[in-house]
């Protein structure tokens, strides 16, 4: 019979412990990111509303093909030249689904998180 340490089989829980809040925290991360990443987007056609522009300036197609493709699928494809009501529809309505995800994921919170 192989005996344990308590100092080693501490040693291992820890280690364990840290390598699953890493993990949840990537988990987190991977949900939080492409919220604010939206939530920039959003900010910045609210402000070309207020300067009175209509449409979504074509010098930000690349930006927006670069945020369809990191949102989790199914994503729209987002494109400049339309209305930016348009834009800001398709935009809150990734907003929202990601933030279903993240309260879907609150309902299993870590019992170690303080927040």
């Amino acid at each position: 019979m192989d005996m344990i340490s308590p100092f080693r089989l501490t040693n291992q829980q820890i280690a364990e412990h840290l390598r699953d809040r890493q993990r949840r925290e990537r988990a987190r991360h991977r949900v939080d990111l492409p919220i604010r990443r939206v939530d920039r987007v959003i900010a910045e056609c609210e402000e070309l509303m207020l300067v009175g522009r209509k449409r979504v300036p074509l010098g930000m197609e690349q930006r927006l093909q670069r945020l369809s493709a990191a949102l989790p699928a199914p994503a729209p494809d987002l494109h400049a030249g339309v209305t930016i009501v348009h834009l800001m529809d398709q935009l809150f309505s990734v907003q929202e689904r990601l933030m279903g995800r993240r309260v879907a994921r609150s309902a299993y919170r870590d019992p170690d998180d303080q927040r």
